[in-house]
């Protein structure tokens, strides 16, 4: 395909596209003096050596305030990088607000992270201090930690108001590249909706309306975050985007959940902000808005809900047991348990090991995710890692297998067939016995675990939803369907095992099936970047780092993260 030149500067007439309310802007000039905050420090992430963390600044008082700034201290753990504020000194730490995101509507919330380093000790939850917080009460996740000071033992960080009549109540993410944003709910709403969005520079902003009226605006994190409210209003819930500045702005809107209900931007047909076919409006629908206009995720009816509470996590979000495609085995109790299982298929006894979440409701639809073994590997290795880390990031939103190789094999080489006839008979058995969602089956592993990944996608597309090969290539045997499936792939670029180029051939047969064009936006983790123009629903990710036949850093929150883009 050739390229597109979305950004020519003469390619929308702004005073045509809808345009951002500026009252908002002027109220916010009205700013007082007395304004308190409430501050939440919440641990998103951690594992054996180090964590993420975000700290979370209410403003819940009936008045904007301009300007932050806040304080804390570790006894042992240390930050290394953070992101969405201004950083300086090290332990005590002071975190400051950016140019953009240094007002606070009365109301509203503003987060940051960051990422740290244990030094051998648990992930502390110190207090935060600052002007903001004094006058209003501190919360975080409990700790055993001795300079914790949390006031729950709750995973659950609630700020609270006596301003306000309802709460929004935060779960603990998950996800060590998002973060989540609040907004005022008023008394008596009904509808809760969430836009989870990003922008590329960290100056785009987005305003939601239903009904067409507008509800609340946020400025964009550049990190995928959920911007939640909850409004009495009915009508069309659309998402207007209205400050692209000709050159770099750019903003990408995941989804819009609406009570429960997930509605994927790239599945809306009226979007007049995407750029296709030189113009903007044109082209494929997208959740990219390179133009300033909106998308319209279609109308809400108002139906019952209690505004008491709205919970995001990362598995409630996205996903809800009743529009989610449930298996048959959804309904009634879980007919297998966990640990490692053997079934018969053709004749050869094949084994694997089932990982199901503590918490497991026959009720609702999991994520089922494969993880393959590397060369020489188990299905025990993958998971001593945790199935490559993804289960610690998965809230019990999940239900995990691994593999095992067939004996007398080092890896997947799909002799006859027999790999995939092995997939294909733990999907029935699991979707028999389980309460699957078939709409969102997934697969990753590295180097061979990366391989069959790579065969997985082309050859039963229609099954999975994405796959996430690391350090793979085509050297799996496998039918090629012709169809396409979403791909997030990672590649070092001094693998001297499984060739770069190799990996990069992979990557370039899963452009060509989901009609991906040459252009890339940059998207987090950092080096990734995402090709434009793909297929509805069916995105790919490059990331190309620096390093050689290893697992990146990045791998297990980026494979994630996308996972959780479905």
């Amino acid at each position: 395909m050739n390229l597109l030149n979305y950004r020519d500067p003469q390619r929308l007439k702004k005073s045509e596209q809808p345009l951002l309310n500026l009252a908002m802007g002027a109220a916010l000039a009205v700013l007082a003096q007395t304004a308190s905050a409430a501050c939440t420090y919440q641990i998103d992430n951690e594992w054996s050596d180090g964590f993420v963390a975000s700290i979370i600044i209410k403003n819940d008082t009936n008045a904007a305030v301009n300007n932050w700034s806040v304080n804390w201290q570790y006894a042992n753990n240390r930050v290394t990088n953070s992101w969405n504020a201004n950083l300086s000194g090290s332990n005590p730490y002071t975190a400051a607000n950016m140019s953009w995101n240094g007002s606070i509507a009365a109301g509203q919330s503003v987060s940051f992270g960051f990422q740290g380093i244990k030094n051998g000790n648990t992930a502390e939850r110190p207090q935060i201090n600052g002007t903001l917080c004094s006058a209003a009460p501190v919360s975080s996740v409990a700790s055993s930690s001795p300079v914790s000071s949390a006031r729950s033992s709750s995973s659950v960080a609630v700020v609270s108001s006596s301003r306000i009549s309802s709460s929004v109540a935060l779960s603990s993410s998950s996800r060590p590249a998002s973060s989540l944003a609040t907004s005022s709910v008023p008394t008596g709403a009904r509808n809760a909706i969430t836009v989870r969005a990003l922008g590329t520079t960290a100056t785009e902003s987005i305003t939601l309306s239903v009904g067409g009226t507008e509800v609340q605006s946020w400025t964009l994190s550049t990190v995928m975050t959920n911007y939640m409210v909850e409004t009495a209003l009915v009508g069309d819930v659309v998402v207007t985007f209205a400050n692209d500045d000709g050159g770099s702005a750019d903003v990408r809107i995941d989804y819009v959940n609406v009570n429960g209900v997930t509605r994927q931007a790239e599945e809306q047909t009226e979007n007049t902000g995407a750029w296709g076919d030189n113009r903007c409006g044109g082209g494929a629908p997208s959740e990219w808005l390179h133009c300033e206009g909106y998308i319209n995720f279609g109308s809400v009816t108002g139906e019952p809900r209690s505004s008491s509470s709205v919970a995001s996590s990362s598995s409630s979000v996205s996903s809800s047991s009743s529009s989610r495609a449930g298996s048959a085995g959804c309904g009634a109790p879980a007919k297998l348990t966990n640990g490692r299982r053997t079934i018969n298929v053709n004749g050869l006894n094949r084994e694997y090991v089932l990982d199901i979440p503590s918490n497991y409701n026959q009720n609702n639809p999991y994520k089922l995710v494969f993880g393959w073994h590397w060369r020489g590997g188990s299905a025990n290795d993958v998971v001593g890692q945790g199935y490559y880390g993804m289960k610690s990031l998965s809230n019990n939103s999940a239900i995990f297998v691994a593999p095992d190789r067939a004996a007398g094999t080092d890896g997947w080489t799909n002799t006859n067939g027999r790999d995939i006839a092995f997939l294909q008979a733990m999907l029935t058995q699991l979707k028999s016995s389980l309460c699957i969602d078939e709409s969102r089956i997934f697969s990753t592993g590295w180097s061979y675990g990366g391989m069959m990944s790579f065969a997985v996608g082309r050859e039963l597309p229609t099954t999975f939803r994405a796959i996430a090969p690391v350090s793979g290539a085509f050297l799996t045997p496998h039918v090629d369907s012709g169809s396409a499936t979403a791909a997030w792939i990672a590649h070092g670029t001094s693998d001297n095992v499984v060739s770069h180029s190799s990996g990069s051939q992979a990557r370039d047969a899963y452009l060509r099936a989901n009609g991906c064009s040459n252009t890339t936006v940059p998207v987090q983790p950092s080096p990734c970047v995402e090709y434009q123009n793909c297929a509805a629903g069916k995105p790919v990710v490059w990331c190309s780092f620096n390093g050689g036949h290893t697992q990146p850093s990045f791998y297990s929150s980026g494979a994630w993260n996308f996972f959780n883009r479905f």
